[in-house]
């Protein structure tokens, strides 16, 4: 009469230590997953040892529960136990736990700054032009180019005779062609 209640309590005990263990190398494999070097084969090889110590630790805890005198002892569970640990390990890197920290550790190295190799001051010279020809505004466009730290930058507007534009010009027509130098300074320390 009183093996039944036994044997169901050691069960839900093995059941629950089990948790705790998946639980606890899960989350000695994610602490671990950033200081591995890349490389499935490496990170198998390197986390052999987290399991290996996983699983002793669940074997002597299960020398706690074992009741030799109604044939529950620790061989079968340990058994199911290692191979459930394998298991985590082989799906680890797949798990969404794994891969949130996997981008969480991209997205620090990308926006990590780089640090200046030598300090360096570089000038830069930009060229605006604007080509006003007669018209109304009916034709415009933009083109530009860059060379290196340079960049011309050149539009042409045919609006030269809109009453809007001699307005903002004091009453006069705008000139044909307008030039605006910019010097650029850029100082890395």
């Amino acid at each position: 009469r009183i093996e039944k209640p036994v044997r169901e309590i050691f069960e839900a005990q093995v059941a629950n230590l089990q948790r705790r263990t998946q639980k606890r190398f899960e989350s000695a494999l994610l602490r671990r997953l950033g200081k591995n070097p890349e490389g499935t084969e490496n990170f198998y090889n390197s986390n052999a040892d987290a399991l290996r110590n996983v699983a002793l630790a669940f074997e002597v805890a299960m020398d706690n529960l074992e009741v030799p005198s109604l044939s529950l002892t620790k061989a079968i569970p340990v058994q199911e136990m290692t191979g459930k640990l394998n298991s985590a390990l082989v799906g680890f890197p797949d798990t969404p736990a794994a891969r949130m920290r996997q981008l969480s550790e991209v997205k620090a190295a990308a926006s990590r700054e780089k640090q200046p190799t030598q300090r360096s001051i570089d000038f830069g010279l930009d060229f605006v032009g604007m080509i006003r020809p007669d018209g109304y505004g009916s034709l415009q466009g933009f083109a530009g180019y860059q060379l290196g730290g340079n960049q011309i930058i050149v539009g042409v507007c045919n609006d030269a005779d809109s009453p809007e534009v001699i307005s903002q010009f004091g009453g006069v027509r705008p000139p044909f062609i307008r030039v605006q130098p910019k010097l650029k300074l850029d100082v890395e320390l």
